[in-house]
């Protein structure tokens, strides 16, 4: 059996200024100030929440927008190639967000 994992508490004073600027960093960064505080003091990446989201989100509809693509259709060669063109970039963008959150958020 796995023995209980102890939490402790650590305390940080710092002045109203340096307070302020670590909580605008962690709200840039859509993290609690205590999960932000953990991260950068464990050596961690510091992610925003909303764009791994968004990476999710953009995969999702792309997804979507190629099941829903009309196999039968009277589509000119024109349209289906915006179709497709909106696909493609749809899918570079979630390819290039998730790429941009691999690297370390700088604040």
């Amino acid at each position: 059996m796995n023995a209980p994992r102890t939490r402790r508490v650590i305390k940080v004073y710092v002045d109203d200024a340096g307070y302020q600027h670590i909580a605008e960093n962690a709200g840039r960064a859509n993290r609690f100030l205590s999960d932000y505080l953990r991260r950068i003091a464990l050596g961690h990446r510091v992610r925003s929440v909303v764009d791994t989201q968004m990476v999710g989100e953009l995969r999702r509809l792309g997804a979507l927008l190629k099941h829903c693509y009309p196999k039968e259709s009277n589509w000119t060669l024109e349209e289906k190639r915006r179709y497709w063109a909106g696909y493609e970039r749809l899918m570079a963008l979630a390819t290039e967000l998730a790429g941009l959150i691999g690297q370390d958020l700088r604040f």
